[in-house]
């Protein structure tokens, strides 16, 4: 029997020097398939991510079927649902504000010699769309890719606006099936390179 290996243990670090770790974009935008594959320029970065990094929160639950004797006789799948909870701290990126209130209800003005940036959010309330989703790690040479083709946000709240903290967006993420069924896909490379011969 194998002894146990660090080759196969990581940690969720954020892939900053390549993607910046969470990105989104336009659904319908071709998605990599690999964990090393370009990322379409539609799909942007959203800056920096809260210490909490990024939390898993899909489940499956199943509903026990008892028979008359109380014996478990079935397990009847009744949810599974893949989502994430993070928090944005890029409250002034045009791309967060974009996510979190949707583009449409957004009017960005270009800096000028007297003002920077200038971008007026409008809350309307209207219901956001449905956008590819990218979570991008890397732990030494190993790399973890996380894309969603069809997710929304389920939950927002605004962080306090205080002295002592970053303002900010805490976000849950929910994954739909795409036009293959699937939710998610999870890319992993061990960075473990074939010996030359």
């Amino acid at each position: 029997m194998a002894l146990p290996s660090t080759d196969f243990i990581g940690s969720g670090t954020p892939n900053i020097a390549v993607t910046g770790g969470v990105l989104t974009g336009p659904l319908g935008t071709p998605v990599p398939t690999t964990a090393a594959a370009v990322i379409d320029p539609l799909i942007k970065p959203l800056g920096y991510v809260s210490e909490d990094g990024l939390e898993p929160q899909g489940e499956r639950t199943v509903n026990a079927i008892r028979d008359w004797n109380a014996d478990i006789i079935a397990q009847l799948q009744t949810e599974h649902s893949v989502r994430f909870s993070l928090t944005l701290y890029g409250a002034w990126d045009e791309d967060v504000l974009a996510a979190v209130f949707g583009a449409e209800n957004l009017t960005v003005t270009p800096a000028t010699p007297s003002t920077g940036k200038l971008i007026t959010v409008q809350e309307t309330g209207s219901v956001l769309p449905n956008a590819v989703w990218i979570f991008d790690m890397k732990t030494a040479e190993k790399k973890l890719r996380i894309v969603l083709p069809n997710a929304k946000l389920s939950e927002t709240t605004e962080r306090s606006f205080v002295a002592g903290e970053l303002a900010g967006f805490q976000i849950v993420v929910e994954a739909f099936k795409d036009d293959a069924g699937i939710k998610a896909y999870r890319y992993y490379d061990d960075g473990v390179f074939e010996s030359a011969s």
